[in-house]
């Protein structure tokens, strides 16, 4: 019997030696394949260094930094600082819906109730027989009043017929403040009545300034107060100083006739940001600054139902709004972005809908958003997973499926 109980002892200690190998090996064929993906990037050109974390079931699974090693560029740290651009604009849109939550603001509220501007709005004139809708960032001299008020749903669901002006970002660095910028852009005629159609553009800058009216703070202040300071975000802002300068990631261009790092990152009036106090506005759709730690902070807020280290940022139910279905994928929605196929649009986030449309092997209801400077996130609620890509380039763009597909084989 002795005998007996000993073999089944080693026989079970066999057997989980085995068993933590395969987990082992499985672990490490997982983050080849990452290690192979992040690198890639940087072989084709797509990328310099780049970051990814991803979290599952309340612990890091994996977080690498393949630093590409290229003159001009940074090796990545946990203090380096990345212009997120439009990922800004699911902060924002969670410190909107805080307002909502508090009854600070109606999601149908008129937009001119807080910026008087809004108020008398002019939309231009369509061609029924043009199946673009005449083009995004198009001139028309042929506009008139617009019919529709536009609303705050409007602009969380960028469903409120602003583009993104031709010279919206030099007027952000000559503004005095967001109230004098809205001023200007109020000018701009719609490409079409507030609520008919989804078109991205600059939505969550103009909620920036809703935001300001209602709580009685600058953009960044109000931000600073409600999300950033509670989420531990203490690295994150709208602008640089002489020491946080030297953490900001110098961005990688590859235009087919131009290729390097820039170290300013401004590229032309489509993406100037110089992120100094005295020359640029604090905008919600493109302008914060943060780390990879920092934005794993909020990832963790959302995935979590709006709760951090048992404070409440926000409740499950706003997060449920912000994620249903306002705008079909395209080609429903002709303005629909063509690279989330299969994807819907929420309140600033896409939710995937149909995974097949782009052979995912992500699951169901993953919701995110990316950012212009190729930067990209997006939360799992039934894998209980977020992920987080992180680097700063302008090129054609990450492969967003081999990105998902690289995760999902193994987590």
């Amino acid at each position: 019997m002795k005998f007996i109980m000993v073999r089944s002892y080693f026989w079970c200690l066999y057997l989980l030696s085995v068993s933590i190998l395969f987990c082992q090996d499985k672990k490490s064929n997982s983050s080849k394949s990452l290690f192979d993906f992040q690198k890639s990037l940087i072989d084709k050109k797509i990328s310099g260094s780049n970051e990814i974390i991803i979290f599952k079931e309340g612990n890091i699974v994996y977080n690498n930094i393949q630093n590409s090693f290229k003159d001009g560029d940074k090796k990545i740290t946990n203090e380096t600082l990345f212009p997120i651009w439009s990922m800004s604009k699911v902060i924002t849109t969670i410190g909107i819906l805080q307002l909502i939550e508090k009854g600070l603001i109606e999601i149908n509220d008129p937009v001119s109730k807080y910026i008087p501007s809004f108020s008398s709005l002019n939309c231009m004139f369509l061609d029924p027989n043009d199946p673009k809708i005449n083009g995004y960032g198009r001139k028309d001299d042929r506009i008139y009043k617009c019919k529709n008020q536009m609303k705050i749903i409007h602009l969380l669901s960028h469903r409120s017929g602003f583009a993104t002006p031709e010279y919206f970002y030099v007027d952000a660095i000559r503004s005095k403040n967001l109230k004098e910028l809205m001023n200007i852009i109020s000018k701009e005629p719609l490409h079409y009545e507030p609520g008919t159609k989804y078109l991205y553009g600059i939505n969550q800058s103009i909620l920036g300034r809703v935001a300001e009216v209602v709580s009685g703070k600058s953009f960044d202040a109000f931000l600073k107060e409600s999300l950033f300071i509670p989420l531990e975000m203490h690295n994150t802002d709208f602008y640089l100083n002489s020491e946080t300068k030297k953490l900001l990631q110098p961005l990688y261009v590859n235009g087919g006739n131009l290729e390097g790092f820039n170290q300013d990152g401004i590229t032309g009036l489509g993406n100037m940001m110089t992120y100094h106090i005295d020359s640029q506005t604090p905008l919600g759709a493109e302008g914060i600054l943060t780390t990879s730690g920092d934005f794993a902070n909020f990832c963790k807020m959302l995935l979590q139902g709006g709760k951090f280290k048992d404070k409440k940022i926000i409740s499950s139910k706003s997060i449920g709004l912000m994620t249903q279905k306002y705008s079909e994928s395209y080609p429903k929605e002709y303005w629909g972005e063509q690279w989330l196929l299969g994807f819907y649009k929420g309140l600033s986030v896409f939710i995937l809908e149909d995974p097949e449309k782009m052979k995912l092997k992500a699951p169901k209801n993953i919701y995110g958003w990316s950012g212009l400077q190729n930067t990209f996130f997006w939360i799992d609620p039934k894998s209980s997973l977020f992920g987080i890509f992180m680097s700063r380039s302008m090129s054609s763009g990450i492969p967003v499926k081999d990105l998902l597909n690289s995760v999902y084989e193994v987590f």
